[in-house]
This record gives C-alpha cells, structure tokens and sequence, in this order.
C-alpha cells in the first residue's frame, strides 16, 4: 500500500500542537507522511521590493524556527521515527493557502486545530479550519487543543436529507479499514413524519457495493429538536472515540455567510471531527 500524505496547519500554538500531535499517531497506523505548513500571513505590493532582504529574513526565521522545532521536540519521541516529516513555509491567508495546497498536491487528509473564540475577522470570513472543510477536497479532521490522540474503536456517522453521501461513505470505508471501528450511522430528525426521507437501504447498498465491509455497523434514525446537541449527546452516550460528518456543497455567498453544521457540531464536541466532501454532481 502507498505512502499516504498528510497535511498539518501549524504555528506553535497549543491548538496546532495538539493537531500534530493527533496527526503523528494517525499516520503511524495508516502509513502517512506529514507536511507541516505554516503560513505567514501578508501579501506584499511591487512597492515593497526595497524590504526584500526582511521578507526573506523573515521566511528564513519561520523555515529555521520550524525545522528546530522538529528536530527538538518531534525527533526525541521514538514512537514516531518511521513518520516522515516535511516543514513547509508559504506566504498568505492561511485557510486559503493550505486549502489550495492541499488540493493541488492531492493529500489524503488534512489535520487541523479549532477553537471555539474567534476574532471579527474570523467571524466574517471563517477561521482556517472553516475555510478548510469548505474548500480542501480531501477529508479534514478537526482537533479541539484538549483533544488527545484515541484509537478510533467506535464511530459515529452523521446522515442528513440533502447531502450525497454515497461518494463519503467510500472515503470513510476507506480510512476504517486500518481500525475497523464500530459504526452507528445515524439520521438526526426533528420530526417523526420526516422518515419517509431517509433511506436505510441506501446506505447498506453503499457499504456493500464493493465488498462486505469488515467492521460491525448499525444505522439508527433518533430525534431531536436541536440537531446538533442531540448529535453531541449521542456521541457523548456512546462513548464514540471519532465523529464523521459531511459537509455540505453550498454557493460562494452561502459558504462564507453560513456556518456548517459540521462546524458548529465540532465546535460543541471535543471528539475529533472528520469532515468529509459531499459528492461532486455535475448539472
């Protein structure tokens, strides 16, 4: 099997550490590289070439300050020595860039930090793990700072009526056969009349349509008139180790005028999130 690729947001803080951490583990059990970007925000006009000596002093530090910090901390846990890892300094807005970079070098996954405060900027346009699971084509795991590395034993898989999940679920079967875990595979309702939209058979055509899958699986309609709270309180009952979601497609304007449910319920759990690309359907 390849060596998988994946990329990690870093820029010192506890948030982007708890990423690497989780990333570290993550890619020692499914055999994956780990690109650390950290991106230096600025965009530089033709007026500014007189500052190109500081510009580039200040890439150099960042490139300097990254791969020390590799070397000091990375390199003396053990447990890591066959992870390969590649410290990468780009200029620009960093959900935006590590988004494109992700895609343009075909990552199998994306590990990112979040937190619940965000600043006015934040707000209007998105933080960087917003920006990702809205803009990275490949699946984004979403780490809380206090979120520590856990196996992933057992799954929860969220379903909602307007989302193409089939493409999703193939991803998600995928990733779990290097674990194998548990999957409940559930329909969020606020209303008892709205079965009629969820069809149970779609998704067991989708888990077999390949070959039978190798891990146990139920899939369960439950009730809520808060989505994502009932999806926390699920999560939280069951002791899952991992929650998975799809995100939704939307317009430009919805995208940054909407927050996802994906992010809001990430926001509300300190689980890792996998957030994964709805499927791309042509009109």
């Amino acid at each position: 099997m390849s060596t998988m690729k994946i990329l990690v947001p870093f820029d010192f803080t506890k948030v982007s550490k708890s990423a690497l951490d989780y990333a570290l583990n993550l890619a020692n059990y499914i055999n994956a590289n780990i690109h650390l970007m950290y991106v230096l925000n600025g965009s530089f006009s033709t007026s500014d070439s007189m500052f190109l000596d500081t510009i580039e002093d200040v890439y150099d530090h960042a490139k300097t300050r990254l791969e020390e910090y590799l070397e000091t901390e990375i390199k003396k846990l053990s447990n890591f020595d066959n992870v390969s890892l590649h410290p990468i300094v780009r200029y620009g807005v960093p959900g935006f860039t590590l988004a494109d970079y992700a895609n343009d070098n075909q990552f199998d996954f994306v590990v990112s930090g979040m937190r619940d405060q965000h600043n006015v900027i934040e707000r209007f346009l998105g933080t960087t793990s917003t920006i990702l699971t809205k803009l990275a084509s490949c699946p984004v795991i979403l780490i809380h700072e206090n979120t520590p590395w856990m196996y992933p034993k057992k799954t929860i898989f969220t379903i909602d009526d307007t989302a193409d999940f089939d493409e999703s679920i193939q991803k998600y079967i995928q990733f779990n056969t290097y674990f194998n875990a548990s999957t409940d595979f559930i329909h969020v309702r606020n209303d008892k009349a709205d079965d009629a939209l969820f069809s149970k058979d779609a998704v067991i055509k989708e888990l077999f349509l390949k070959k039978h899958p190798k891990f146990t699986f139920d899939i369960k309609t439950i009730y809520g008139g808060d989505i994502v709270q009932s999806i926390v309180d699920y999560s939280i009952f069951e002791k899952a180790d991992m929650l998975v979601m799809v995100h939704r497609k939307r317009s430009l304007l919805d995208v940054f005028f909407n927050r996802s449910l994906s992010i809001k319920t990430a926001e509300g759990l300190h689980l890792p999130v996998m957030v994964l690309e709805e499927n791309f359907v042509k009109k």
